[in-house]
């Protein structure tokens, strides 16, 4: 006898668990995670990319102003940065070192702006220097600022380090140089040149001499027999010619003297090594060799010795160990004189 099975029908309790899935709870708690991570994740690289916008940015305009300065020393000349307005700034100087200044404008990267100093310039003149300390400052646009300081000096920071110029010593430059030596608005030495020679006495040109003229004769009347005078004549005198006139030498111009001059003291910041002054000038030298020593808390200076010829002002490095209550002399020497230049730091 054949017996027939019945069909098993397994209710959703029953079935195995091979077979078993996530429930709409599971999903929804995985999918919100995913959401929650997602955001987090896209949040941090947007603040990462506008951090580096502002970086880059900031450092930009830091390198140009460093370019700004050293170009503006090169050429003796001056050099300028401009904010135009809160998207960018303009840079003059000779971009491409042929002796003609240009203006290039600047864009800052997208998101980064200047929040204020609309139309403020930093002004470097032949030294490297500005009129007073610059402050610029920038944001991206999650709000975060950063800053770049310029010093009266030139010099150019980021960030929280700033060189204030209330705390560097004022320094007297050339203070005991005659009135021989001048300055032009530029700040370039004057160049006064040689005298030109005046020959004295002035030469009298060469007379032209004039001969005497011949006397006439005068007859001697001798009486004889026969009344026929016979005029004897006055022998012609010669003329004595004038000497020539002979011209006096043209005198020879003497050089104006060979003249060194440097201030007999100077005070550099505490903190400053190594340190460069160009308080040094010469005139009229004519290849005049210069050496230079130190003593005191002074540990090396550049250039020992140098060779000049004509007019100029002469800069020295020194390296000296940091902190105050320090001091030394520089002595330059040369066969115009010699001048001591006693140094503190503060």
């Amino acid at each position: 006898m054949k017996i027939q099975s019945e069909p098993r029908v397994l209710t959703s309790w029953q079935r195995p668990h091979a077979e078993r899935g996530f429930t709409v709870v599971q999903l929804l708690v995985t999918i919100t995670l995913i959401g929650i991570i997602a955001a987090f994740s896209l949040m941090a690289v947007g603040s990462a990319r506008a951090s580096m916008r502002l970086n880059g940015s900031t450092r930009e305009l830091a390198g140009y102003l460093e370019k700004a300065r050293s170009n503006a020393i090169r050429r003796n000349g001056e050099s300028v940065v401009t904010i135009l307005d809160a998207n960018s700034y303009s840079v003059t100087m000779d971009f491409d070192a042929n002796g003609t200044t240009e203006t290039r404008t600047i864009r800052l990267q997208d998101g980064v702006i200047f929040p204020n100093g609309i139309g403020i310039s930093a002004r470097f003149n032949w030294r490297g220097r500005i009129d007073g300390q610059i402050r610029f400052e920038l944001r991206n646009e999650r709000g975060t600022d950063t800053s770049i300081n310029l010093s009266g000096s030139g010099d150019v920071t980021i960030g929280s380090e700033i060189f204030v110029d209330s705390e560097i010593g004022e320094i007297t430059l050339n203070s005991d140089v005659p009135n021989d030596v001048a300055n032009t608005s530029g700040g370039t030495p004057l160049d006064t040149g040689y005298p030109t020679p005046t020959p004295t006495p002035t030469p009298t040109p060469t007379p032209t001499t004039t001969p005497d003229p011949t006397p006439t004769p005068t007859p001697d009347l001798l009486p004889t027999p026969t009344p026929l005078p016979s005029a004897i004549p006055t022998p012609i005198p010669t003329p004595i010619p004038t000497p020539t006139a002979t011209a006096t030498p043209t005198p020879t111009a003497t050089p104006a003297p060979c003249v060194l001059s440097a201030p007999a003291t100077l005070s550099l910041p505490k903190n400053g090594s190594p340190k460069t002054f160009s308080v040094v000038s010469i005139v009229n030298a004519n290849n005049t060799l210069l050496t230079a020593t130190t003593t005191g808390d002074i540990s090396a200076i550049t250039p020992a010795s140098t060779t000049v010829s004509g007019n100029g002002t002469i800069s020295y490095t020194i390296s000296y160990a940091n902190g105050s209550n320090k001091s030394g002399t520089v002595t330059i020497s040369s066969s115009c004189g010699n001048k001591t230049i006693t140094i503190t730091f503060d």
